[in-house]
């Protein structure tokens, strides 16, 4: 899974914050065990900002993953995840650096709470362990630099 950030408007944030609680805030699942073969798994994710203020940040991780064997679904689970971080600083962090924040450091910071739900869970199913992969994040790109003015008396 690959994702694209500002690491910039990541850091701005980062560095002002503490992880102070992960929850596990929905989890919904449903297979259908009389298939069974080689599962073609889907993994997505949204994670955004929730409440916040002075003082705190919450970020909202939502995962869906389904699992199909050939054309058929097998597998459907939502799992939602709530990072709660404390913030320091005397001013506020603006909406678009927590928005970047959120998407990159709660990818980081719920993924491994997320591949071990994964994994247990297709187990308990049934089926071979789920290991989510890697993530890999994407410096954004950088807004193109404007050309100098052209000083060069017309032709």
């Amino acid at each position: 899974m690959e994702t694209t950030v500002d690491l910039a408007a990541v850091g701005r944030v980062a560095k002002r914050v503490e992880l102070t609680g992960v929850r596990l805030a929905e989890i919904k699942a449903k297979c259908d065990p009389r298939v069974q073969g080689l599962l073609t798994p889907t993994v997505t994710l949204n994670c955004k900002i929730g409440r916040h203020d002075d003082a705190t940040a919450e970020v909202v991780c939502d995962y869906t993953f389904v699992a199909n064997s050939e054309e058929v679904q097998v597998i459907e689970s939502t799992v939602q995840y709530l990072l709660i971080y404390a913030l320091a600083g005397a001013e506020s962090p603006s909406d678009s650096d927590l928005a970047e924040f959120a998407k990159a450091n709660g990818a980081l910071h719920s993924w491994p709470f997320v591949r071990e739900v994964l994994y247990g869970l297709t187990s308990r199913m049934g089926y071979p362990p789920y290991t989510l992969p890697v993530m890999h994040f994407n410096q954004q790109a950088a807004p193109p630099t404007p050309a100098p003015p052209n000083d060069a008396p017309p032709k």
